[in-house]
């Protein structure tokens, strides 16, 4: 197993955010599909607050729309800085972060659709 250094890319938004009557979830992520970035992964939270100020929370019936949601992306900085600059036009990502992260590739053998696990 070997491993590189890397820059993970998080933004925090509402799990039922729209842009062009899709959700803003799925178009990031199928944009970082598109661009060809290392990783995404979208994580869907059962409490937290944003802008509003408002503590939301899953309950007995829980309201998906207003839960908050964490979308993770791994690249190189120069890559997910130009991301985060077509993001910008989206309207809807109101708070992303940068952080330096330790990427582990896959170990040999094991590729994209690899049964390996």
């Amino acid at each position: 197993m070997t491993s590189s250094a890397g820059w993970g890319l998080t933004i925090y938004l509402g799990a039922a955010r729209q842009w062009r009557r899709r959700s803003l979830v799925t178009e990031i992520v199928l944009r970082a599909l598109e661009g060809k970035l290392r990783g995404a992964s979208v994580r869907c939270g059962i409490a937290g607050f944003g802008d509003a100020g408002t503590v939301r929370r899953e309950s007995v019936l829980p309201v998906v729309q207003h839960l908050p949601a964490e979308i993770v992306l791994v690249e190189d900085l120069v890559v997910l800085q130009a991301f985060v600059t077509r993001l910008d036009r989206m309207q809807g990502v109101l708070l992303a972060t940068l952080q330096p992260v330790e990427v582990v590739d896959n170990p040999a053998g094991a590729g994209r659709d690899s049964q390996a696990w």
